[in-house]
């Protein structure tokens, strides 16, 4: 990697938890600029890392104008469930023919750190993410698993609010674990049922404060 590319890097995750932390407002608009002074960094860079932002649809740049955070709707949070289902299931039935001890340490030590992060909501949410992520890079997955972090950054974007509440975060742990037990057994049926509960629940809290939680009713897909 080059400097440039280290200092894009940066500048992404710098941007990504000012989203996170409700530190950008979705009616203002930044500019380029601002954003390179912000973080002590040169034009290049910033503009590299505002543009995989838009790429992944939690900006949007209006010409003249700078760049906005993106309101996510309903539909296309439940858009963006569905699809997380779908890819999250075919990784873990996939993960259950290449699962073995060692890989089951590395998602239980994961599951540790994140119970450990579990009063500091950043480190949860990285931890998150690493723990979805390290499946389909574990199942031989590398294009889905380019695909999944792409979609997860609508839960940057989302911010603390998902698991704002610690119940929630409890309830997280216990979710992933259920989904890493299910892959020791190599049970292809009970990982996919497994992760799809997860994904729900994280939908119907994602949801609820839209009014769109019905969408979600247990035995329906999630369509809106």
């Amino acid at each position: 990697m080059t400097r440039a590319d280290t200092l894009a890097t940066q500048a992404y995750q710098a941007i990504r938890l000012a989203l996170l932390h409700g530190q950008l407002q979705p009616e203002l608009f930044y500019s380029e600029n601002s954003v390179a002074l912000m973080l002590g960094i040169s034009r290049t860079p910033a503009r590299e890392a505002l543009r995989q932002l838009e790429n992944e649809g939690l900006i949007e740049v209006l010409p003249q104008r700078g760049f906005r955070v993106r309101r996510i709707s309903a539909p296309e949070l439940v858009e963006f469930y569905e699809l997380r289902g779908m890819l999250e299931s075919y990784v873990v039935r996939t993960l259950c023919h290449r699962i073995d001890e060692r890989l089951v340490r590395s998602l239980r030590h994961v599951l540790e750190r994140q119970q450990l992060a579990a009063d500091d909501v950043t480190e949860f949410i990285g931890l998150d993410e690493e723990f979805h992520l390290s499946m389909a890079r574990m199942a031989g997955l590398q294009r889905t698993a380019r695909i999944v972090a792409s979609l997860r950054g609508v839960l940057w974007l989302m911010g603390t609010r998902i698991v704002h509440n610690p119940s929630r975060r409890t309830d997280v742990i216990g979710e992933h674990e259920a989904i890493v037990a299910a892959l020791e057994r190599r049970d292809e049926q009970a990982a996919s049922d497994a992760v799809t509960r997860h994904i729900r629940a994280t939908a119907q809290v994602a949801l609820a404060r839209d009014g769109a939680a019905d969408a979600l009713a247990e035995g329906t897909p999630l369509q809106a």
